[in-house]
């Protein structure tokens, strides 16, 4: 195809925009234009054509190209009054995609510009560092060494002692580790029942301060995010689930983000905030430039949908500019 994009969907509007009132459309054309060709006693006019010729891409430099051209113009027009005659303008699906072509258009001329026009000032993006900066400071995160010997809800109490015995030697052993070793290392694969963590000396990652949907028992999470010194090792843990030795390898976060290394993003936080607040503007003026009145009840007396599209299904226009 030799037309363009933007041509084509100049020429939707143009053809299209007579539906809405049912009339076929009515050219604009210079007194001075004349008739390149006529499709159905209507005119393809010479300035139309010098306008396709000026959005081409590719130069139309010769004979042939310029007949191509005109070709593909008298195309459009002979499909387009098929299309008429077929009754394609009283389509529901066309009508609508035409009254959301147009909307489209409509915010993209006026509201559009008004975006453009937004600014965000240094003073600004420095006054809301200042006013949320609570919310910029890292979270607090712990890196811990973990040891668990499980203890069986069926365990006697002579069999829960010999593990809290085996929990308090493991405790001494890692201990007299040598502070090179962050972890629990060999001491970890020697006691712990933990297979994920025990090879690589119980080592959980880091974890997060306040997350409520943490991995360990309360017990074992109140340990580790107390402890203050790196490569502390704490007193042998209860839990329902057995015993547990923790070891503090890191600590990290707690501390404000530099304005510097946010301004991008504040920046960009305040300009989505003005469009809102402009874009709420614009459509308080078409409301009080057209009446809207809203049946509330029978709102609410529709059933919900299922929420699923199927492949067979056409999705309804979305809102202008969503």
């Amino acid at each position: 195809m030799i037309f363009s994009k933007k041509w084509i969907v100049a020429g939707f509007v143009l053809i299209c925009l007579p539906i809405l009132s049912g009339t076929y459309p009515v050219r604009s054309e210079q007194p001075s234009s004349e008739p390149l060709a006529l499709v159905d006693n209507k005119p393809i006019t010479a300035a139309e054509f010098q306008g396709q010729m000026a959005r081409r891409h590719a130069r139309i430099i010769n004979q042939d190209q310029k007949e191509a051209l005109l070709e593909e113009m008298i195309r459009i027009e002979l499909l387009y009054a098929a299309a008429l005659k077929a009754g394609y303008d009283k389509d529901p699906q066309i009508r609508a995609s035409l009254k959301q072509f147009m909307a489209n258009k409509y915010r993209e001329d006026v509201l559009e510009p008004r975006f453009e026009k937004i600014t965000v000032s240094e003073k600004e993006i420095e006054n809301y560092y200042k006013k949320h900066q609570s919310d910029f400071i890292t979270p607090i995160m712990v890196r811990t060494a973990i040891i668990r010997i499980s203890v069986s809800t069926y365990a006697s109490k002579q069999k829960k002692a010999q593990l809290l015995k085996r929990a308090e030697a493991a405790r001494i052993e890692a201990l007299n580790l040598s502070p090179a070793t962050r972890s629990f290392g060999s001491v970890a694969v020697t006691y712990s029942d933990h297979q994920s963590t025990r090879y690589r000396g119980g080592d959980t990652g880091w974890l997060q301060v306040g997350r409520d949907d943490q991995y360990w028992p309360d017990e074992v999470m109140e340990t580790i995010f107390s402890l203050k010194e790196t490569g502390k090792v704490s007193p042998v843990i209860t839990s329902p689930t057995g015993y547990y030795l923790v070891k503090l390898m890191g600590r990290r976060g707690g501390s404000a983000l530099p304005l510097g290394a946010l301004k991008e993003r504040i920046r960009h936080q305040l300009l989505t905030q003005k469009k809102a607040e402009v874009e709420c503007g614009f459509y308080e003026e078409l409301k009080g430039n057209v009446p809207v009145w809203v049946d509330r009840a029978r709102l609410q007396a529709i059933e919900p949908s299922e929420g699923r599209i199927g492949k067979e299904e056409k999705q309804p226009p979305g809102l202008p500019g969503r």
